[in-house]
């Protein structure tokens, strides 16, 4: 499954086995194909046996990529819990922004489920005459349009409990993410990527942990 990253745009899920059946599922971010969802997904699962030793079910989550194994069948499940943060280090200066935020965030949601049928959206909106913000959401395309509904509304829905005074924030869970920065930290949809995205000003990421991947052992 994993051989194929490079040419499956991103995506792709198997079952293997009769009595033992093992299920498993990797999708990269959608601005992320080819030899960079490749290279995502092999480290992925070079690393999760060493956080997973011996265990059925595990999932990693990177920046970039997913990858999830089980031996419960859990295609189209939705999973709200647990839910990881990431904030930047930039507060915000004015209030009314977490709002605009959230309402924006909102209209990319809408726009993923409804207009699009994509389960990913990408856009950006100017805040002032000199400050932009951008905005991501995607789910696991194993989720339909309803239960990616249902698992984007919960990471926004934690928001004001853990982001209101920063300006960048990443939230996500086993089946969906939402970004928010100041900063275009993806790829346009008429473009691809092969590398990384950095901040301009810094060449690095604003988030202390996104280098690093969260490892979820089930029992």
């Amino acid at each position: 499954m994993i051989s194929d990253a490079a040419t499956s745009k991103g995506y792709n899920y198997t079952t293997i086995g009769n009595n033992n059946t093992v299920y498993g599922l990797y999708d990269c971010r959608r601005d992320v194909v080819g030899y960079f969802c490749q290279f995502c997904v092999s480290n992925a699962a070079l690393e999760i046996p060493q956080h997973c030793p011996n265990r059925v079910s595990a999932m990693v989550w990177y920046d970039f990529c997913i990858l999830r194994y089980s031996n419960e069948n859990f295609f189209g499940k939705v999973l709200t819990h647990p839910t990881w943060h990431a904030v930047g280090n930039k507060n915000i200066s004015n209030k009314e922004e977490t709002k605009k935020a959230e309402d924006f965030m909102r209209s990319l949601i809408r726009k993923a489920i409804m207009e699009t049928s994509m389960l990913y959206y990408v856009d950006g909106f100017n805040l002032s005459f000199t400050q932009s913000r951008y905005g991501l959401v995607q789910c696991t395309k194993d989720l339909t349009n309803d239960g990616c509904r249902e698992c984007l509304e919960a990471m926004l829905a934690e928001v004001p409990k853990f982001c209101t005074q920063k300006l960048g924030w990443f939230i996500w869970s086993g089946t969906c993410m939402i970004k928010y920065d100041d900063y275009m930290f993806y790829i346009p949809n008429d473009q691809t990527c092969s590398i990384p995205v950095s901040n301009p000003e810094t060449g690095e990421s604003e988030y202390d942990n996104s280098t690093f991947g969260i490892f979820f052992c089930f029992v």
